[in-house]
């Protein structure tokens, strides 16, 4: 029997810290152009953004490139989280906390 895919699709982030932050997230295009897709933004505070799924064009199907990493930076200090989920998360929710982490929320 073959396993389930471990996979996040796509990545919404909550900025709750009091300053605008900027976030990275990393798509891992290994199917297609054996690269990495990122997608960066600055995400005010208390505002959200949805970082949505890359579709891969592979002629006559399609694949979806999952999230590798989501990169977090404020000031002079970035973090980076690595979501480790089981099954496929078609969204996951992270929060960037007050103190300038980053949280799951959900999946």
């Amino acid at each position: 029997m073959v396993p389930t895919p471990k996979r996040v699709d796509a990545v919404e982030v909550h900025n709750a810290s009091a300053s605008a932050v900027s976030i990275t997230i990393t798509f891992d295009d290994q199917v297609k152009d054996k690269t990495e897709i990122t997608e960066t933004e600055e995400i005010p505070a208390g505002e959200s953004k949805l970082f949505g799924e890359k579709i891969l064009d592979m002629g006559s199907w399609t694949a979806i490139a999952p999230v590798k990493h989501i990169t977090l930076c404020a000031g002079n200090q970035c973090q980076l989280l690595e979501p480790a989920v089981d099954g496929i998360v078609k969204v996951l929710k992270v929060s960037v906390t007050p103190t300038f982490k980053l949280e799951v929320v959900a999946e």
